[in-house]
This record gives structure tokens, sequence and C-alpha cells, in this order.
């Protein structure tokens, strides 16, 4: 603990500059990732600059993590969305719990309880974020069921579609304008 004494601020800056990463808009499954890396630096900086948790936490964490990826991977496309948006709410109101709790530890302690709260609130705003996705998710499950395709693409869902590159921009001169 006394080599990263020196260091607790810095950790701290980085610790917040990943969990605030954490909060751009992406999709479901992009957000979980992020929120699952953000979650255990956080855990391992929050255990570096002195926070009241067992080591093995962040071990068990991420057990916990490949497991609830493994589980998602497995589950219908249509499903997938509503897991990764609970693993992505409950990893980043974690990381945002878990930086508060560092933060806290630095300044003296004096609101660690808050930061159950502040890791709540976080969680919760992710979820309600991903609410369209999931209702996408939903529609094409009982657009599939109806039509009785299985396997039927619906073009509201986000898939993976690789733009094209542009075209390289042209710029005209007097010369190629031509009156009317």
């Amino acid at each position: 603990m006394a080599m990263f004494a020196e260091h607790r601020r810095l950790m701290l800056a980085v610790v917040l500059y990943a969990a605030l990463g954490a909060a751009q808009a992406q999709e479901a499954k992009e957000q979980a990732r992020t929120g699952a890396v953000a979650d255990g630096v956080s855990s391992f900086v929050g255990i570096a600059v002195g926070a009241p948790v067992n080591p093995l936490l962040p071990v068990l964490g991420l057990a916990f993590k490949a497991a609830t990826w493994q589980h998602a991977e497995s589950l219908p496309e249509t499903e997938r969305p509503r897991a990764y948006a609970m693993a992505a709410a409950g990893w980043q109101g974690s990381a945002a719990g878990n930086v508060c709790i560092a933060a806290s530890v630095l300044s003296g302690g004096s609101f660690i309880p808050a930061c159950v709260v502040v890791g709540v609130a976080w969680g919760w705003n992710t979820w309600t974020a991903s609410e369209r996705e999931r209702q996408d998710a939903e529609r094409c499950a009982a657009l599939r069921i109806s039509a009785r395709k299985p396997k039927l693409r619906c073009a509201f869902m986000q898939h993976r579609i690789q733009r094209a590159a542009l075209p390289e921009p042209r710029f005209l001169a007097a010369q190629d304008l031509v009156a009317p």
C-alpha cells in the first residue's frame, strides 16, 4: 500500500477519466464492455488508495463478469440488448461508486455512505439510457413471432454495417464552371 501512496491522486484521476468515458452513448454491448473495464480498474484503484474492501473482491468480480458475458452471448439476438444493458448498468454503477469511495477515502472517508447513492443513480441512468435499444429488440422479437420467421432481419435493429469509404472531395476551379 505504501508504494501507491505517492500516486493516489493520479490513480484517482485515471479512474475518473475511465468512468466518465464509460458514460458516452454506445450500444448496450459496448457500454457493458466499457463498464466492466471501468469497474475492474476502479476496484483495484480503490483498494490501492486504502478503501476498506477485501482484495479478493475484484478477482471474484472478474469471474462474475466472464460468466455474465458468456451468458449474454448465448442468448438469442433479441434478448441480448436487455442482458447487456443490465450488465452495463450494474458495472457502470459499481465503477461510479468505486470512484466515489476512492475520493472519499482520499479526503478522510466522510461521505462513503453517499457513494452507494452515487452508484445506484449512475446505474439507473445507464439503464434508462438503453431503453430505446431494448424496445427495438422487443419489437423485433414480436415481429419475428407474428411473421413466423425466426431469422427475420429487423431493419430497426442495430446491425454492424461497415461504412463505405468516403469519396475524395473534389475542389472546383473557376475554369470548371460552365455558364448557363
